[in-house]
């Protein structure tokens, strides 16, 4: 009976490279989506902030802008002023104030693909006391 070769020094760097492939992606994901779910839940608080601020302060929309902004100064590429909008309507003698954030995340994978984010963002609209 004849033995067979049972050298495999290099079967576990062969294993690892393949699921190195898998793995290594997967868990950039993982990290990724962590973040930009951490990264909404601070948009989300952000307009809630400012919504709750505009129904003390009806007509302060550079205030509120402001305080999303200062907020949100954690943000890399930072939150821009253009990237909140603040609109007020009236209807049946009704004075109500939208507050919308649209911020584009850049994710990890940027580095390989330059063009890939996602739009994260959050809207509330707010009554304000005084009739139109």
């Amino acid at each position: 009976m004849r033995k067979l070769n049972t050298n495999i020094a290099g079967q576990s760097l062969v294993e690892f490279a393949l699921l190195a492939t898998l793995l290594i992606p997967l868990l950039l994901g993982v990290v990724d989506f962590g973040r930009a779910y951490s990264t909404q839940v601070q948009i989300k608080n952000a307009v809630a902030d400012a919504g709750y601020f505009l129904i003390q302060n009806p007509g302060s929309t550079g205030a509120a802008k402001a305080m999303i902004i200062s907020q949100m100064s954690g943000l890399s590429p930072a939150l821009q002023t253009g990237d909140i909008t603040v609109t007020s309507t009236c209807s049946s003698n009704a004075e109500t104030t939208k507050v919308k954030v649209a911020y584009q995340y850049a994710l990890l994978f940027s580095w390989i693909v330059p063009s890939l984010s996602v739009t994260l963002g959050s809207e509330t609209s707010v009554p304000q006391i005084d009739a139109c």
